[in-house]
């Protein structure tokens, strides 16, 4: 597989929050720690559509978490931007 179809296959599992994916990913965690990574990728990904990181931003910010960094989420209605931004 080449890395363009491994990033669409990561994005297609990100949007449908596939837990068989996210569990052959991270086979030693728990599922809900699964959960949350996704909700955390799919908040930071700039490929995925705004209205799925909105979804994940919202299930972030109900759960009191931050971002991949540790950084607390943006205000709201704010998607992280890509570097070239």
């Amino acid at each position: 597989m080449t890395f363009i179809e491994e990033i669409e296959k990561r994005n297609k599992a990100l949007l449908a929050l596939d837990m068989n994916y996210l569990r052959n990913a991270m086979p030693t965690s728990t599922d809900e720690v699964r959960l949350a990574a996704a909700h955390k990728a799919r908040y930071e990904c700039t490929m995925l559509p705004a209205e799925a990181r909105h979804t994940s931003r919202h299930w972030l910010a109900e759960r009191d978490m931050g971002r991949m960094s540790g950084d607390e989420l943006l205000p709201e209605g704010v998607l992280p931007e890509g570097p070239d931004a």
